[in-house]
């Protein structure tokens, strides 16, 4: 007697496949990366030493009661506890053949022109590291406003290294990204092509207004810049009607919800019903799934399926999960690049 192999398809016939996933919001780095990243925020913004405690821990490995007490004495003593010495150095391919398990096919990993101890800027180690794997890595070089000058030499040593994009978190250099005297920088990200990935909405250092990266300054760069490619980073949470809306007015705009968990956008009050309500129309081909890695320290392949598990159909499941994405990264390599 012949008995058949029961394939997932032949046990479950209706259970959906999730498409494979692009994460748009990134962090690869060593531990001399996450210490440099640790401490640009400890010295910005050191309450997201605070407010994220939890989510370092577990990222990292952590005794929680440990770190808590460290930060209590000084933030720099909770960092040593998340990266203690003695860690294992970090293996690109071992992390590369996680992402595939989680179903990541590709990834915007986002830089830093912080210097790490050997004189490299973090957004050279990141070129360096990946520069065998550009199909699956596609570097986001990090840019800091607080000199324009500096910035754009960043932009363009990291074009010719091989960046395909750019990331600005305003909190972090305390300037408003919309200020005149920074418009050399995005004349230029415009001209290269290079979508740019800004953190808007919501942040948490008290010492600089809560304004800076809002849809307001997305507004107002997709404007003045009319071939800039943006990414809202956080889709500018609270406010992602209005940042929805700004797409609805810039076809170089674009929304990433990392950070944010699918599976809370339905709750009411979340934020997120008008990403939701708007899907099936405007929101279909403008929105980017992306993790920040460590705030949400679930495995990817988990939050995509929280993702696949909302009440969406299946194309927009597939277009926000990577569809998008990978559309951008299109739209960027085209006939205007260079």
């Amino acid at each position: 007697m012949n008995v058949p192999v029961r394939t997932p398809s032949a046990i479950a016939p209706d259970l959906p496949v999730r498409p494979p996933v692009v994460d748009a919001c990134a962090l690869l780095y060593d531990d001399a990366g996450w210490r440099v990243y640790l401490h640009r925020l400890g010295e910005n913004a050191p309450e997201y030493l605070d407010v994220f405690s939890a989510s370092f821990c577990r990222y990292f490995g952590a005794d929680h009661a440990t770190y808590r007490d460290a930060l209590a004495v000084r933030w720099q003593d909770a960092v040593d506890v998340l990266l203690p010495p003695g860690r294992p150095p970090f293996d690109l391919d071992a992390y590369l053949a996680d992402r595939r398990r989680q179903g990541v096919t590709g990834e915007f990993a986002m830089g830093s022109p912080e210097r790490l101890p050997d004189g490299r800027t973090v957004n050279e180690w990141l070129l360096e590291t990946t520069r065998d794997v550009r199909d699956r890595v596609h570097v986001w070089a990090g840019l800091s406003l607080r000199d324009p000058a500096a910035a754009l030499d960043e932009l363009e040593r990291s074009l010719a290294a091989g960046a395909t994009g750019l990331c600005v978190i305003p909190f972090l250099d305390g300037t408003d990204p919309a200020d005149p005297r920074f418009a050399p920088v995005w004349d230029a990200a415009a001209g290269a092509r290079l979508p740019v990935w800004l953190h808007t909405g919501h942040h948490f250092a008290r010492s600089h207004p809560s304004g800076l990266g809002s849809w307001r300054t997305v507004e107002t760069l997709a404007a003045r810049h009319r071939e800039l490619l943006l990414v809202a980073g956080h889709a500018g949470w609270p406010d992602v009607q209005e940042t929805l809306l700004t797409a609805a007015r810039h076809p170089g705009v674009y929304l990433e919800f990392s950070s944010h968990r699918p599976r809370h956008m339905p709750k009411p009050g979340s934020g997120w019903e008008p990403l939701l309500h708007h899907a099936r129309g405007l929101a279909r081909d403008r929105v980017l799934f992306g993790t920040s890695t460590w705030v949400n320290p679930a495995p990817t392949a988990a939050l995509a399926d929280e993702l696949a598990g909302l009440a969406l159909p299946a194309e927009v499941t597939t277009a926000w999960l990577s569809g998008n994405a990978e559309a951008l990264m299109a739209r960027a390599a085209g006939p205007h690049r260079g």
